[in-house]
């Protein structure tokens, strides 16, 4: 006699291809993990093999589901919010998936933003394109291999790849789709982006559209033959999965959860609000995304530059790895800012850089490392205080999430205590969450106590030298990204001028 009903939540990431096994109370009972083997770097391109990361899914959730054992009632997924995945008509692959990382349409981002194009997009989608946005993946295909763009049928992102995959049917949800292609206000697909940016096909190329809840198939006969698991499953197509992690560190399901920083590959930012006009300032690349489990929205910075950075710094000093790092104050000023496509919230420039200030024959690699983290910690003060003062606590997930020196730092940066939710697979449970309230195993009010849980811990701000150092730093911090900022485009340009001028010493 087989177990108990069971639920498999699977978010492929950047870094990682995550899968959980639930049982109806919200009590994880299985996991599994894959590295993410399909990415491709090279330079400024940051592609994705669509086929391998297929693979790396199905290995996921195979093993998952053979850990969890008992009856597996439904599997809901998510995974990289931006990029394009295109298939042509036979619903395969047209070349590599080009990832949120790729960096081949700053250009484009830099000169539509440049002569006021991009204003006419925001206006309608509260989002400006950056070099991570599908349109411009879409533009750049058009001017640069429009032979490719004539094969492809439909412009996915990896979730909605994933569930074809799976599933055989081609759908989304709107929630991750309309910063990109739709009017925030509405909830509704507009042509704005495309005739705004001369693309030849826009939302043409987009699946179906359902609401997450409905936005649903069953699993096909092969796929289910080949994983062990029944044919006809129901598959859920949950959120993006920033809203998903979010969701999961108690962001608009835990009370006293105000807003929320998520430190993994990339850095993300976040308040839930009833109207995100009432913050007092937006960057041109922040997002909004209807909140899936109920009414507002959660307004986010998505930033690209998150704990990569530790490991850019350790490259360019010659060490292995990031590795970890004691708090080692120093006068050391970095911009955090290493990623080929620039920033995008709360500083927007397809051309930002990053940089060093303070630096001596005297400086240590130790201060460097630390100072990375200061940075972080900084760009998440900056992007709070552009999404207004917000009373109760902040909620800290991620890898980061795990450091409790980096914890203490971000709390007395924010001058407000986080709850640092440190391996608790925050993605994961903010599935299991969604699919809880749809399958009708939990009700809205039960997911706190149920399925997100308490914090692993409460870290409170550090008082007197260490505050009054922070805060001094991140005037620093602030007043030098302000000087420099204007400097980063011609250090774009000087450096597109350096790349050719190698090739030709080559």
């Amino acid at each position: 006699m087989r177990g108990p009903s069971v639920l498999i939540c699977l978010d492929s990431g950047t870094t990682a291809v995550k899968a959980g096994a639930f049982d109806r109370g919200g009590r994880l009972v299985a996991t599994a993990q894959r590295d993410n083997s399909a990415l491709r770097r090279d330079g400024s391109r940051v592609e994705q093999d669509m086929l391998t990361t297929r693979g790396d899914v199905f290995a996921a959730i195979e093993e998952c589901a053979a850990k969890a054992g008992g009856k597996i009632e439904a599997l809901i997924l998510t995974g990289q919010g931006d990029g394009l995945w295109p298939i042509d008509t036979d619903g395969l692959p047209v070349g590599n998936a080009i990832t949120w990382l790729d960096g081949r349409a700053r250009s484009l981002a830099s000169e539509y933003r440049r002569d006021g194009s991009f204003e006419a997009i925001e206006a309608v989608t509260f989002s400006q394109p950056t070099a991570a946005s599908q349109s411009l993946h879409l533009l750049w295909l058009q001017q640069n291999d429009p032979e490719r763009l004539r094969r492809i049928s439909h412009a996915l992102r990896l979730k909605e790849w994933l569930f074809l995959c799976l599933t055989g049917a081609l759908k989304a949800e709107p929630s991750a789709v309309l910063p990109v292609w739709g009017d925030w206000r509405t909830g509704k697909l507009t042509r704005i982006a495309q005739e705004t940016l001369g693309l030849e096909r826009g939302i043409e190329l987009l699946p179906e559209l359902e609401e997450v809840g409905q936005c649903s198939a069953g699993l096909t006969n092969d796929v289910a033959a080949a994983l062990g698991l029944p044919a006809g499953l129901p598959v859920l197509l949950g959120p993006g999965d920033v809203q998903a992690t979010l969701i999961g560190l108690g962001l608009g399901t835990r009370p006293g959860v105000a807003r929320a920083s998520i430190f993994g590959t990339s850095a993300i930012h976040a308040r839930h609000l009833l109207d995100p006009l009432q913050m007092p300032e937006k960057p041109a690349g922040a997002m909004v995304q209807k909140f899936v489990l109920g009414e507002g929205f959660l307004c986010f910075h998505p930033s690209f530059n998150g704990a990569t950075l530790f490991r850019h710094i350790a490259g360019l000093l010659g060490q292995d790895g990031a590795g970890s790092c004691k708090p080692t104050y120093s006068n050391v000023v970095l911009h955090p800012f290493f990623e080929p496509g620039g920033e995008r919230a709360p500083y927007t420039s397809p051309h930002a850089s990053g940089a060093a200030f303070g630096l001596s024959a005297a400086t240590r690699p130790e201060e460097l490392a630390w100072a990375a983290r200061e940075a972080l910690a900084f760009v998440a003060r900056k992007s709070h205080d552009m999404m207004g003062h917000a009373d109760g606590e902040m909620a800290l997930g991620g890898g980061l999430a795990a450091d409790p020196d980096f914890g203490k730092f971000l709390a007395t940066t924010m001058n407000a205590p986080v709850q640092s939710m440190a391996g608790a697979h925050a993605g994961l449970r903010g599935l299991g969450a969604i699919a809880a309230v749809t399958l009708g195993w939990a009700t809205s009010s039960e997911l706190a106590s149920h399925w997100i849980g308490a914090p692993d811990a409460r870290i409170e701000p550090d008082t007197g030298q260490v505050a009054d150092y922070a805060a001094q730093k991140f005037d620093i911090f602030s007043r030098l990204v302000d000087a420099v900022s204007p400097l980063w485009e011609e250090l774009g340009v000087l450096g597109d001028r350096a790349t050719e001028l190698r090739k030709e010493c080559a």
